[in-house]
């Protein structure tokens, strides 16, 4: 069940809109919820009938091995708590090019399902990251989705949990000049389908927002 709980979660993924009242989330889509709910149903159903072998325990996104991962299923909404001391799944990616630092943040991470405030700890850890990023950097923070729903959806769900994490970011270094976009599900980073099938594990690497900043840690 585990696995299928991941697939859950990775289904589950909501974003938001640059400088909107964060008390003031638009109501879920109901042909959308409706998409999701059978996507989610479909998923359950098919990881639930998966072997899971060694070889997949290694390659996985989330670990597999309940009694010792680094997060907490929340029931209710079906999303991980993350613990930053421990978490066997990295809230961050660094990637450096160029002289330029992006930073993947995982947005299954950073949200519970439904919404996009930044959860308490997620948030801890956001804001830890900021010491590699210098003093009047320009920041860009950019939300991305998956590529379930609506594109015009996801637009407006990705542009509001990049403005969330920019809030973080403006509130623990008010310095920083920040730029924020939502892009929707137009620049992911791994397939959203393999084979001609659905691909959780590329869906839930897609959900994430960027933050990125001239230099680098070296």
């Amino acid at each position: 069940m585990t696995l299928a709980a991941g697939a859950l979660a990775a289904v589950l993924a909501l974003g938001g809109v640059a400088g909107a009242d964060a008390s003031a989330a638009p109501s879920p889509d109901p042909a959308l919820m409706a998409e999701i709910t059978e996507q989610q149903r479909a998923d359950l159903e098919r990881f639930a009938s998966v072997p899971v072998t060694d070889a997949m325990r290694a390659d996985a996104t989330f670990d597999l091995r309940a009694d010792d991962a680094g997060w907490d299923l929340v029931a209710e909404d079906a999303t991980w708590d993350l613990r930053p001391g421990d978490s066997t799944t990295p809230l961050e990616t660094v990637v450096e090019e160029d002289e330029e630092t992006t930073v993947r943040l995982t947005s299954d991470l950073l949200f519970r399902f439904g919404e996009h405030k930044v959860t308490k700890s997620a948030g801890t850890a956001v804001r830890a990251l900021l010491d590699e990023i210098p003093q009047g950097a320009k920041v860009s923070v950019d939300g991305h989705t998956d590529s379930i729903g609506d594109g015009a959806f996801n637009d407006e769900l990705s542009e509001r949990r990049a403005q969330a994490v920019a809030d973080v970011l403006r509130d623990a270094r008010p310095d920083l000049r920040l730029t924020v976009k939502g892009h929707g599900e137009r620049q992911p980073i791994a397939e959203n389908e393999a084979d001609g099938k659905d691909n959780p594990v590329g869906r839930a690497k897609n959900r994430r927002v960027e933050v990125g900043y001239a230099g680098t840690a070296g």
